[in-house]
């Protein structure tokens, strides 16, 4: 009897087949293997903490949006597509995306800046002067740390769950996940419900609408960066600190907190409801 060596090109295909038949599994690699590239991080992270002086968290940052840039990459691979349906195309165009996310990001932080001032009696005093090389460090962190999260929660794998289950199932498994990622990182359950989840809601939405992964990371370094310059968090960057007026209530952050969240969710569904009024991207369908 001659044994017969099994077609390793065959196998492989059969295994392609079978993914593309099983979206869940496809996506549970996706995320599986991103947890990997989030453990590595975290690993140099430790191994750099301080080496690098203000560049010590920026450079492992830059490691993880590179890792996940080509799991993306191979993912799309995979099924003959390529990062252009993530909008890396067109260069002039995508930059001219970018910069109008950072400007509509910025506008968003100002409402929650005008939400503080007229709610809780918020004033902002000078900060000790920026140091340049301390800022610089803050802010390609902030910028490879939010192009790793958009390549994960807002990219092939937001494709792959609109497609196999629908946009409404994408959004809510995205933002779920990223808001679960930063309660575990320490964020207030409120303050991550009232924030993080409804700027989600946002960046998925803007999402939808563009299908451009560099207009929502525009957006969302924006929000990061206007942040930390008014020291609603504290970093390199930030210029300005903020005081609580004394005629303020006992507890005006809930107050703070619903109408910041009032606010991303109501400019999330006015975003959603253009995506509607939109033809879909078949590669959106769902």
């Amino acid at each position: 009897m001659v044994l017969q060596r099994p077609n390793e090109g065959a196998l492989v295909l059969d295994v392609q087949m079978k993914m593309k038949e099983h979206p869940l599994a496809k996506a549970a690699l996706f995320v599986a293997l991103s947890a990997v590239a989030v453990i590595g991080y975290l690993f140099v992270l430790s191994v750099l903490r301080g080496k690098l002086g203000a560049f010590s968290s920026a450079v492992p940052a830059m490691l993880i949006a590179g890792a996940v840039l080509i799991l993306n990459w191979r993912f799309l691979k995979s099924e003959g597509r390529s990062l252009a349906d993530l909008g890396f195309d067109r260069p002039v165009f995508r930059i001219g995306q970018t910069a109008a996310g950072f400007l509509a990001g910025s506008l968003l932080v100002g409402s929650w800046a005008l939400v503080l001032r007229f709610v809780a009696s918020v004033s902002w005093h000078a900060a000790p002067p920026i140091v340049s090389g301390a800022a610089l460090g803050a802010v390609l962190f902030v910028i490879f740390n939010n192009a790793g999260e958009e390549l994960v929660y807002r990219s092939y794998l937001f494709l792959l769950l609109a497609r196999a289950y629908g946009r409404i199932t994408a959004v809510v498994v995205t933002c779920v996940l990223f808001t679960l990622l930063h309660v575990q990182a320490g964020v207030p359950l409120a303050a991550a419900i009232a924030g993080v989840l409804t700027s989600s809601l946002v960046f998925a939405a803007l999402f939808v609408r563009w299908q451009s992964v560099p207009l929502v990371l525009g957006f969302h370094v924006a929000t990061n960066i206007l942040q930390e310059l008014l020291g609603l968090r504290t970093s390199a960057l930030t210029a300005f600190v903020p005081v609580l007026g004394g005629n303020a209530g006992k507890s005006p952050s809930y107050a703070v907190l619903a109408l910041t969240g009032l606010i991303n969710v109501g400019l999330a569904l006015a975003i959603f409801a253009s995506a509607r009024r939109r033809p879909r991207n078949p590669q959106q369908a769902g």
